[in-house]
């Protein structure tokens, strides 16, 4: 395949669906999916909405996949992989274990598609244009002919090596972050118990590159006093985070790496965050 002349995206959420977003902005005709209704509603006369996963692959050079997790990845190839056809490419972009993408690429080989893991991971906290860092995992040259897709979000892309290890890449990356957040929660407490002007912590942080993006975003939540609001929101993030150091923890297992930090900060995750907003 050269030319990509029909694009599918399943999985519209706070990701998934800024990329269709800037995907529905190509010359390219665009086919969506979302089991919410809301989600869907928002590509009303941008793109053609699917009634269903099946649907997306069956004129599509190139599909996108942005679920939640290796479940949702493994019950959307069980619909899609049936009606996509041979020469098609498969992103996965959903942050799951590399070992699941690994399985998917022999699965969807088996039926001539091509399949690439190809996460993504914020860049620009704008609410329009490219907006992520792509990495992807497979083929090179795969990755080299859905690069239009790949440029219509990503503000940058790295080519990472075999299947899975854009994942893994990802996970790695989802570990450092994680860790900042966690960290400069932490300080923003401290230094408010010992009296010190958080806005004045925090412009000291910013300048030295200790507060990521990420942990910035966080400290917003945590000072913000809007009750319901922001507790719903800290709950969703916690959730995302609670999965990104399982995933952490996965991988050092599996590779054979100790990882005490990773295992603190999903404890912490969970006990600090996720379950005080959850009550």
């Amino acid at each position: 395949m050269t030319d990509v002349r029909n694009i599918g995206f399943i999985g519209l959420g706070s990701m998934g669906g800024r990329q269709a977003r800037e995907l529905a902005k190509l010359p390219i005709p665009l086919t969506v999916f979302d089991i919410s209704p809301a989600a869907m509603a928002a590509f009303e006369g941008k793109a053609k909405l699917a009634g269903g996963i099946a649907d997306v692959g069956r004129d599509a050079d190139v599909v996108g996949l942005c679920v939640q997790d290796d479940a949702q990845v493994e019950e959307c190839l069980d619909q899609l992989l049936p009606t996509m056809k041979p020469g098609a490419v498969l992103l996965i972009h959903s942050t799951v274990r590399p070992a699941t993408v690994i399985a998917a690429a022999a699965r969807a080989a088996e039926r001539g598609i091509q399949l690439l893991d190809a996460p993504v991971s914020r860049t620009d906290m704008g609410d329009d244009g490219p907006f992520v860092f792509c990495m992807t995992g497979g083929d090179e040259s795969v990755a080299a002919q859905v690069e239009q897709v790949l440029d219509a979000f990503a503000t940058e892309k790295v080519h990472v090596g075999p299947v899975g290890s854009a994942m893994a890449l990802k996970i790695c990356n989802n570990l450092a972050s994680w860790s900042a957040i966690m960290i400069g929660l932490e300080a923003v407490d401290v230094a408010e118990a010992a009296g010190v002007p958080i806005d004045k912590l925090l412009t000291v942080m910013k300048r030295n590159g200790v507060l990521t993006p990420p942990a910035q975003a966080f400290v917003a939540f945590r000072n913000d006093r809007g009750g319901e609001e922001r507790r719903r929101l800290m709950a969703v993030q916690a959730g995302i985070g609670d999965k990104d150091l399982r995933l952490a923890m996965a991988l050092a297992a599996v590779t054979g790496v100790e990882a005490p930090i990773a295992s603190f900060i999903g404890a912490t995750v969970r006990d600090k965050i996720l379950e005080v907003c959850r009550r």
